[in-house]
């Protein structure tokens, strides 16, 4: 077990968003199927994004970033599950009432309190993922509280929004998005920021999804759920990393960005006791003739080729802090990188590099005098230099709000400025949707067990953390409650049946429930059970019956002979 005292004493504090697909039938402001797609697209559509005011007058922060790259946004196109709404031709119809039920049962879920009318708002979203330049959401409930760990993990709300498109490929000023997962619904449950260690967040990530998964009511699969994982330590600010996938990136992810926080803050400490200010930068550099003795990485063919330039800017005496340690085998040079490559949309590798030795003798600098050269479209070039100015300056002041991405090994880079309140205004298309007390009380009547309380009850019937985990991450939980209860079969036997022994076959090329459906394997354990057919058995009678569908268990039996 790792030892989070370090991180405790650093006043580590997190919190999760976490972006669960619903499973339903249709989109969520149109009617649209809700489909994955991969095959050829049918059309293609170039829009440019541009920041709009927000009800108080300002901008939003992440807009006017997003703007100043420049972005050239391209959407591939689905006829039969792409339509006019997602390119913002026409105003949306009212929220599909299935995603609605779906998310008002997942709310209860996590004992929030209900809204009683749904209030559609906006979100903007520059960066080109959403055409219409926001997104539509929704709280559902708010309040919530969950057992975790001994004590109780609340959460902040829980929101009912449309997905955003499927990024293909951003190189330079140009990004292609699939518009397939475009207005699929889907919910947010935001939990407060009371997860102390990484390990911790992990831990919740887990649960959240267990209880989302205990309803049936939502989407499974990669890119279905997507974490949000929000980090601060004392003295710092929240930082968001944005859109991870898998629940065992989260812990490592948690714990690097916690030290990145405290390597910032000495950073600002030092910054602070030197002889530097934050006005001690302009950004003025040189452009290069000779780009071959540039910078190291830098190929002096591929910068020749169209408008390309090479650049060199000097920071006098600022290397120490340019070689400052932030993320393992990463330095503060790649906070400066992470700018540049997505503001100013320079894709040549490495996109911020050291000018060689024979570059600094040439310009008379000295082993202290950092030289960053950077190389691209010449009207690029000024962007990143004020870029590299911008992100020093923040330096002084500590940690700025970022979003992140994941990258190899736990580590993050720079994806967008942390978005603010102005990003949100209500929307003016469509009107407060109210929700009937009876409806409430329908819902209530169809929510399963609580992962947590079906614990406890496994618990008691003798089944292994192991088996508890398989039973409610392969969605099995209703099915063995089901069999216990019809058949004779032991609960250990019977547990280790459906979650371990299907979970081999599967590997194995043998899908009991893609070929059989849960009816049918409830149908076989069960005449297995009649028959004295011992669960251990019973595995090769269902194997028989998936490669052989439409068979009787008595075919079936014939011609294995299981004990």
């Amino acid at each position: 077990m790792q030892d989070y005292t370090e991180l405790r004493e650093l006043g580590f504090r997190g919190g999760l968003e976490t972006h669960q697909q619903l499973a339903t039938s249709g989109k969520l402001f149109c009617r649209c199927p809700a489909k994955i797609r991969n095959d050829e697209h049918d059309q293609e559509i170039l829009r440019h994004m541009r920041p709009t005011l927000s009800e108080f007058g300002e901008y939003d922060g992440t807009a006017l970033m997003e703007f100043k790259t420049k972005k050239q946004v391209h959407y591939l196109l689905y006829n039969d599950s792409v339509c006019t709404y997602e390119m913002d031709d026409t105003p949306p119809f009212q929220a599909n009432p299935e995603a609605i039920k779906s998310a008002l049962q997942l709310a209860m879920m996590f004992n929030m309190s209900l809204v009683d009318e749904l209030h559609i708002t906006r979100k903007q979203y520059l960066d080109g993922s959403i055409p219409t330049g926001f997104q539509r959401t929704a709280i559902v409930g708010v309040n919530g509280v969950i057992p975790f760990l001994g004590r109780e993990l609340h959460f902040l709300q829980m929101t009912m929004e449309e997905d955003a498109c499927r990024e293909v490929s951003d190189i330079g000023h140009h990004v292609f998005y699939r518009t397939d997962r475009l207005s699929i619904p889907l919910v947010e449950p935001v939990t407060a920021p009371e997860l102390y260690t990484p390990a911790e967040m992990a831990i919740a990530a887990k649960l959240i999804g267990e209880t989302m998964r205990s309803t049936h009511l939502v989407r499974r699969g990669i890119g279905s759920v997507r974490q949000d994982v929000n980090v601060s330590i004392r003295g710092g600010t929240r930082i968001e990393i944005k859109g991870v996938a898998k629940i065992g990136y989260i812990e490592a992810l948690s714990r690097i960005e916690g030290y990145r926080q405290k390597a910032l803050l000495d950073l600002r400490h030092q910054l602070k006791a030197s002889e530097f200010t934050p006005d001690s930068f302009r950004p003025e550099y040189t452009l290069l003739d000779k780009i071959s003795t540039a910078g190291e990485g830098f190929n002096p063919h591929e910068l020749e080729s169209g408008n390309h330039r090479a650049a060199v800017m000097v920071l006098p005496g600022f290397k120490r802090f340019t070689d400052w340690p932030t993320q393992p085998d990463l330095s503060f040079l790649d906070e400066l990188r992470g700018r540049v490559r997505v503001i100013a949309c320079i894709e040549h590798n490495p996109v911020l590099n050291y000018a060689t030795e024979a570059l600094k003798v040439k310009m008379n600098l000295t082993p202290e005098d950092a030289a960053l050269v950077f190389a691209g479209p010449e009207e690029d070039l000024e962007t990143a230099a004020k870029e590299i100015c911008i992100r020093i300056e923040e330096a002084f002041q500590g940690i700025p709000p970022e979003t992140r991405q994941a990258v190899s090994g736990g580590n993050t880079d720079f994806e967008r400025i942390l978005p603010g309140a102005d990003r949100m205004y209500p929307d003016t298309d469509l009107p407060p949707q109210p929700i009937s007390t009876d409806t409430f009380h329908k819902l209530q009547k169809l929510l399963p067990k609580k992962p947590w309380e079906r614990r406890e009850i496994y618990r008691k019937l003798g089944l292994s953390d192991h088996l508890m985990d398989r039973l409610l991450n392969l969605e099995l939980c209703d099915l063995f409650d089901d069999l216990l209860n019809i058949t004779e079969m032991k609960p250990k036997p019977l547990a280790s049946l459906l979650a371990d022994r299907m979970r081999g076959s599967r590997r194995a090329g043998i899908d009991w429930i893609k070929t059989l459906n849960e009816d049918g394997i409830r149908d076989a354990v069960v005449w297995c059970s009649n028959n004295g057919i011992t669960a251990k058995g019973s595995r090769y009678i269902l194997d028989w019956l998936s490669e052989n569908p439409g068979c009787a268990p008595e075919k079936a039996f014939k011609a294995v002979k299981p004990a």
